[in-house]
């Protein structure tokens, strides 16, 4: 059950900053600030390893409140907006990420 649970985390954690990247892109395009659009962008911006960056993007790991912030700040959001996202998700969304990665 724990391991479960802990799966469920990751892939929603990675759910809802794949959303925030795609609404920071498209936020950008509107408003011409400088915020990261891409995991190297994001990398380069919080000084996080780009391997870590894609892991929390990807589900492979479960990022750390530190990392989690730090990668939320640099695509211009705040944990608020993060919560929205992942609070979100229902098991639709996450079935359909689970087959898009196997």
């Amino acid at each position: 059950m724990e391991k479960e649970l802990e799966e469920l985390i990751k892939i929603k954690i990675a759910i809802s900053l794949r959303r925030l990247l795609e609404s920071s892109k498209k936020h950008l395009k509107s408003n011409g600030e400088d915020i990261a659009q891409s995991y190297n962008q994001i990398a380069i911006v919080t000084g996080l390893r780009k391997g870590t960056v894609s892991d929390a993007f990807n589900a492979q790991s479960t990022p750390g409140s530190n990392t989690l912030i730090l990668i939320i700040e640099s695509m211009g959001f705040n944990l608020i907006d993060f919560s929205k996202y992942y609070c979100s998700i229902g098991e639709k969304e996450i079935n359909k990420f689970k087959t898009s990665i196997n």
